[in-house]
């Protein structure tokens, strides 16, 4: 019987300590990013309607392949995504 107690108590304190090392990985994880990282600093001008654009260069398979577009001052000027942090 005392080996049988023995081993639940061992079992309970496996399992107390990966919870304790799953507490500390999270909050390490959550310290690790800036403060506002996915916050807006400029406020973005939205284009809608007449001012966005599809210029098709070719098509691939049937499926046209081409660029973004907007309109600003009446002239057609590419896009750019941003790229990934």
């Amino acid at each position: 019987m005392a080996v049988l107690l023995t081993r639940h108590w061992r079992l309970a304190i496996l399992w107390a300590l990966s919870l304790v090392a799953v507490s500390v990985i999270s909050a390490q994880a959550q310290r690790g990013r800036p403060p506002g990282l996915g916050l807006l600093t400029v406020q973005p001008t939205l284009l809608f309607g007449n001012d966005v654009g599809f210029r098709i260069e070719r098509s691939q398979d049937g499926v046209p392949v081409g660029r973004v577009v907007v309109r600003i001052d009446g002239r057609w000027v590419d896009t750019l995504a941003p790229e990934s942090r």
